[in-house]
This record gives C-alpha cells, structure tokens and sequence, in this order.
C-alpha cells in the first residue's frame, strides 16, 4: 500500500523530534487532514468541500459486510468453528489490506455479520478470502477458499452468493456477501492507493484462571487485541528498523539470552500468551470506529459499578506487532511474576513496533472528550520518545475523533499519575496468594538438546 498517507502526516514539520515538542499544534494539523482524508464527514467546512471536489477517479469506495456462509466442510470430527480472512492485494505480501472475522463456533453455517469498508479501490481489484477452522492449541485448518472482484460491476448495493472451493478444486459450501459500491470523489479520490476507513476489529479473551489471581470479584482478567490499520504506512515492513529489545535492561538480556535458561523464559513467555490469549467460547469480537466504543469496551462495566472511579489511574500494558495491538490491565497482582509483560504481550518477539503502557478517560479540561494518554514505558523494550509521534499518528489514523497524547515515560504529569496508582497497585499486588510459575525445563532434555531444537531462539514478531 502507498506511503501516501504517512508522507501527508510528515509535511507539517520535517522533524519529529519538532514535532513532539508540541503536541498541540501537531494534533490540531493531523487531525484535521487525516478526518478529511481517511474519514470524509459531511460536516467539512466550504472551503474543504470545493476542494476535494477536483478530485474524481474511476476507483471505487466499497463496502463489504461478510454476512455468513453455509454447508462448510468438517473441520474436526463432529463440526468447524470457522472464520473468515480477507485480503486485497496478496495474502503473502505484507502491504496487502486483510480484515479477519470473528469466530463461529460449533457451526457449519456461520453467521459472521461482520463489516469492512475500503476507499479507492482499483477497477477489477480481488478480494481473497480464506474460510478457516480455528483450533485452541493447534494451527487453524484451512477450510476453503474464494473471491470476489471489485470495482464497476458492484455499483450500488448487491448481495453475491459465492462457492467455496477446496484445496483439492471440489466445491464445499458457499459464502454470503453484501457489497455497497459508489464512485471515489472527494477526499477518498485523492488517496494514491487502496486505503481503509475500518473498522478497527477487536478480540476481548477471558481467562479465569487469571482472574482467580487477581482476586477479581468477577475472577475474570481480559485481554484485549485491537487489529490496527495504516501500521505499514507508519512503521514500515522492515523488520530491521522496529524496536528491538533493551540491551541496557538486565531483565532484557535474561530473556533473550541464547542460552538454556533464555530458552527456557520464552517458551514460558510463549506459553502465558497463549493461554491469555486463547479463543473460547467466551472470547468476545466487534468493532471499534469511534473513541466512545473503545471507552465501552475498556470500562464500561467498571463505569456502571464506580461511575466517579478516576479512570486516569486504571493503566494498560501494551505492546503493537504487525499483526496489532496486544494489551491488558496492568498493576494487579496476576502480573508481578512476571518477568515481562510487554514481552508476553508480544508474543517473546525480540522486536516490536512499539510498547509502553496507556490509560483512557475523559478530559473534563477538553470538552469532556474520550482521551488516550499513551507513553513508551517499557523496560523490555525501551522505544525512543522521538518516535512516540508515530504512535500518535497511528491512533489518530483509526480514531479521528480521540483525543491522543502521546508522552515520554519522564514526563511530569505522567509521573505524578504513577504515584497517584501505587497505593492502589500495592493493595492489589498483596492479597495475590499463589505465584504463577515462569520458569520451567521440559524434562528428560539435556541443554545440548533444547537449544539445537530451538535454532530460532530470538523470535521476531509476526509479520
């Protein structure tokens, strides 16, 4: 996808470092255009409307809403829990726009009802789809295969009935599609390339077992994964230029260490993501287009049992690969065996895009606006606050109408909430009555043994 978007953000100042220091006028700037570019609203201003008039192509903004499919094949013995992955552009290339479905479990005929919007898509564009049978534990089974061409032939609203077809060219089941399509103008006209306006999809994943250690009324702990777009136009595909982890850190060199005992924290890293991040009938998957979604989802069941709790001092852990933004309540007393959140977050990727840790309220001193105070505080990983400007771009990009602050981990005020949350951490962390095991060796293996097994001791981050 073009570097348009990222090049438009970068032209009011050439230096982010500049740009950091303040804060206020780069919001205002970005804002702006990328509402108008990334987001058209009918409330644009005269001047912007004649504007973006001039602009007009033969390309297309597309509207897909994945609705459901039927007589799909077996997955397992009795049934599939199948979702839906989609693709414009390659599903190998890095650059492709993809969009993923929730899961439908125990179900031959998934009802996904799930909605994607795209702008500026070339004439005779194809969208790839992949049918998939998620498994727990084990890599998802891949249950069929389809497309669907863009562009002219879709004007307007029309529902499509499309066959699914195996690996193996037998038909298996068909796929039903809902496409509104009219004509790129305005602000969408003038992108270089296929873009997507959202929604951002999340998963909320429940674990119990979590839950039990933070001595939750609700014994329940989430995590939460938001699938980010424009991460591409931001950060690049390069995985030679993300942030890898903190040299300088003690913690960092144990983890990632070519060693048994580094061996060893990352398979127990590996395996803590993957029970926290595990699908279930529980997992819950939507959307998120506006900051007050996010604010549901975050703390809405908080606000309804605290309605004055002074969501400031409620902080998140947070780590974004390219795959999104992988994150969970921080300070309670599940998390102080670990040897790293981020890390966990991560997946033991030795780099990141990004980490820190973030906090979401209202700023009754902006209008009362849903605001998202993000920094770089990660010892893990430790990104430079002269890139924190990207991730300011980045949420801006998804949530034209949150309010986003991004700050060093040595700023004052960011300082002063931390002393305003220890005490709270303090209470939480001492009624933990069970440590959770981190370390552990898999048995009758010599070290010899486990790290030829593990050539790839420093995993990377999951393109």
């Amino acid at each position: 996808m073009t570097n348009f978007i990222s090049q438009l953000i970068h032209s009011d100042k050439a230096n982010p470092s500049e740009m950091f220091s303040n804060p206020s006028e780069m919001f205002s700037n970005i804002h702006r255009k990328v509402s108008a570019l990334v987001h058209p609203s009918s409330t644009s201003s005269p001047t912007q409307s004649v504007s973006t008039r001039s602009f007009s192509t033969t390309n297309w903004d597309i509207t897909i809403n994945f609705e459901g499919a039927k007589d799909l094949p077996r997955g397992d013995l009795l049934s599939s829990d199948p979702f839906l992955e989609a693709y414009l552009g390659p599903p190998d290339d890095k650059t492709s726009l993809s969009f993923v479905t929730g899961v439908e479990w125990a179900t031959l005929s998934p009802k996904w009802n799930a909605t994607w919007s795209l702008l500026n898509v070339t004439d005779g564009m194809e969208l790839q789809i992949k049918i998939k049978d998620k498994n727990k534990m084990m890599v998802d089974t891949d249950l069929g295969r389809a497309s669907l061409v863009l562009g002219a032939d879709l004007e307007g609203t029309r529902q499509h009935v499309i066959d699914i077809w195996k690996s193996d060219t037998r038909r298996q089941g068909q796929l039903f599609i809902e496409t509104t399509a009219l004509k790129s103008t305005g602000a969408s006209a003038a992108l270089k390339g296929p873009s997507t306006k959202g929604p951002a999809r999340y998963t909320r994943h429940t674990s119990y077992a979590a839950g039990v250690l933070t001595k939750d009324k609700k014994l329940e702990f989430y995590t939460y994964r938001i699938r980010l777009y424009h991460l591409a136009d931001i950060f690049g595909v390069d995985s030679r230029f993300y942030q890898g982890w903190n040299r300088a850190y003690d913690a960092s060199q144990r983890i990632f260490a070519d060693t048994l005992d580094g061996l060893n924290i990352r398979n127990a890293l590996h395996s803590q993501h993957a029970m926290l991040y595990r699908h279930g009938r529980s997992t819950t998957y939507g959307a998120l287009a506006i900051a007050s979604e996010i604010g549901e989802l975050l703390h809405g069941d908080r606000l309804r049992k605290e309605p004055e709790q002074d969501l400031r001092t409620v902080v998140f852990t947070y780590s974004i690969v390219p795959k999104g933004m992988y994150f969970s309540e921080t300070g309670t007393a599940f998390f102080q065996d670990f040897m790293s959140k981020h890390a966990m977050h991560a997946n033991r990727a030795a780099e990141v895009l990004f980490a820190g840790e973030f906090r979401l309220y209202r700023d009754e001193h902006h209008n009362n606006d849903w605001t998202l105070l993000i920094d770089n505080n990660s010892g893990t990983y430790a990104p430079s606050k002269d890139e924190l400007y990207k991730v300011q771009q980045l949420f801006q990009l998804n949530f034209p109408d949150l309010m986003v602050k991004a700050v060093d981990r040595e700023d004052p005020y960011l300082k002063s909430l931390v002393e305003a949350t220890k005490k709270a951490e303090a209470t939480q962390a001492s009624r933990q009555s069970q440590p959770m095991t981190l370390f552990g060796t898999e048995s009758g293996s010599s070290e010899e043994e486990l790290l030829a097994s593990h050539k790839n001791a420093n995993h990377h981050c999951e393109l």
